[in-house]
């Protein structure tokens, strides 16, 4: 199982504005996204799997959304 970390800075930021993109096309809302530990991929195969560790801030009106939408 191959493994990468991804520390910079420059790269989190990248990844949190792709994500708060994403989140914005589907859901309307643009949460302010801050990665607490460097973000971990592993490859298994054909599997990527994905660990973040995100603080999310938003407004209680776009939570109430948020939660909704995923309900």
């Amino acid at each position: 199982m191959d493994e990468m970390k991804i520390a910079s800075g420059f790269m989190q930021g990248t990844i949190a504005r792709i994500i708060r993109k994403v989140v914005f096309k589907k859901l309307g809302i643009e949460p302010n996204l801050k990665f607490e530990d460097p973000i971990s991929v592993k490859f298994d195969g054909e599997k990527a799997i994905v660990h973040l560790n995100v603080t999310a801030s938003l407004s209680k009106e776009d939570l109430s959304k948020l939660l909704k939408d995923l309900v």
